[in-house]
C-alpha cells in the first residue's frame, strides 16, 4: 500500500511541476498604480484550464500526502 501512494506521489509532484511550469508569466511593474489594470482580464480569465487543473492537481497531492501520513503512521 505504501509503495501505491509513493508511486503516486511522484506523479502528481512531476505533474505539478510540468503544470506549474506551463503557467504564462505576467510582467510585475512596481511603477504602475492599480488604475493601468483596469479593462484588463482577471486572472482567471486567461488560460482558465490550465489555472484550474493546477489548482486541482495541488489539492490531490495535498489531500494523498495526508492520506499518505495518515496510513505510514498507522
Amino acid at each position: 500500500m505504501e509503495m501505491v501512494f509513493a508511486i503516486g506521489i511522484s506523479i502528481l509532484s512531476l505533474a505539478l511541476v510540468v503544470l506549474i511550469t506551463l503557467q504564462p508569466r505576467q510582467q510585475q511593474s512596481l511603477s504602475t498604480d492599480a488604475t493601468s489594470n483596469l479593462g484588463k482580464p482577471s486572472y482567471w480569465r486567461s488560460h482558465r484550464g490550465l489555472k484550474l487543473a493546477t489548482l486541482v492537481v495541488s489539492v490531490v497531492f495535498l489531500v494523498s500526502l495526508f492520506l499518505y501520513m495518515m496510513v505510514v503512521q498507522a
